[in-house]
């Protein structure tokens, strides 16, 4: 199938609209398998299971998206504050085309408990090539689509060791990786229970011009993990012997206009239709070698920063 054969809809890519899969039929419910982590009322995920790696941003008095905290240790030991990474569209009122005011980090999506609490600095921050004016519907979109912030002063519950380690994942080694013990899960925002959720034994790989990505950037990734509204910016994860590696940063997902009619199907695929990189599917912007000299680059320059203003 081509690249061409999915570029001139609207209704094909989407930047915003997320998916939850299943086996296709609703008689038998929809296969969500997300757990809650934190936030919300209920009890969660054990502490040990939570990673504590993972809260929102919240812009102008709104939950935006998700963001993921990241272990700067090896990258510059002198840095005082934390990273986050998160997807760039999180940051932008989309209706008016620009960038919001005032944004703070809210850990675990614990935003009622001040200690989990912490402004972001808006003034020092590292953003791909996103554009808000461009259309979300075009096949570049989501390469640009990841940002750096900076949190100068953490909250009190912060711990480095307990941080997401930024890796470059190769998927030509998908099947060694798995046969190891290795999975794929996302850890985002849920915006309906308001938690933090993880999507556990995802499916991903590599966009190419056969699936509805069309391969037309390196580093999109497609997977199946089950995500809802403020997953945006979420982090997809490779997990092996009890680490935990950041490898992507949710964008959005993608749907074929000819399988889900845009009359019949005004927000995109219902909850438990099946994946298929073809008609249905989420995408990421992968956490590679790019995004990895990135980000060692911007954490200098914090720790350099912050350096000269003691």
């Amino acid at each position: 199938m081509s690249l061409a054969a999915f570029s001139a809809s609207a209704a094909d890519f989407r930047a915003i609209a997320v998916n939850v899969f299943g086996d296709g039929d609703p008689a038998n419910g929809v296969e969500d398998d997300r757990q809650q982590l934190a936030g919300g009322r209920g009890q969660g995920a054990s502490l040990a299971d939570q990673r504590l790696n993972a809260g929102t941003i919240k812009c102008d008095g709104k939950i935006r998206g998700t963001a993921m905290v990241i272990d700067t240790r090896e990258l510059a030991p002198a840095l005082k504050g934390v990273v986050l990474a998160s997807a760039a569209h999180v940051l932008f009122d989309l209706d008016r085309k620009q960038r919001f005011q005032r944004c703070e980090f809210q850990f675990l999506a614990l935003g009622a408990l001040r200690s989990y609490r912490a402004k972001i600095d808006l003034h020092r921050l590292k953003m791909g090539k996103y554009d808000p004016r461009k259309a979300t519907d075009s096949v570049e979109f989501g390469e640009g689509d990841w940002i750096f912030l900076y949190v100068p002063r953490p909250w009190k519950a912060y711990n480095p060791a307990e941080s997401i380690v930024p890796s470059a994942f190769s998927f030509a080694n998908v099947t060694s990786f798995r046969q190891a013990g290795g999975e794929f899960r996302l850890i985002a925002f849920d915006v309906a229970a308001r938690v933090i959720s993880v999507s556990r034994h995802c499916r991903v790989v590599e966009s190419n011009r056969g699936d509805l990505g069309g391969g037309a950037w390196q580093g999109q990734l497609l997977d199946d993990c089950d995500s809802a509204g403020g997953s945006s910016g979420g982090g997809l994860i490779a997990v092996l012997q009890g680490r935990q590696y950041l490898i992507g940063i949710r964008n959005g997902s993608h749907w074929s206009e000819q399988a889900f009619p845009v009359n019949a199907y005004p927000q995109g695929p219902p909850d438990g239709a099946t994946w298929d990189r073809s008609k249905n599917t989420n995408f990421a912007r992968a956490f590679d070698s790019i995004l990895l000299s990135e980000l060692k680059n911007f954490s200098l320059g914090l720790a350099a920063g912050d350096a000269l203003s003691q």
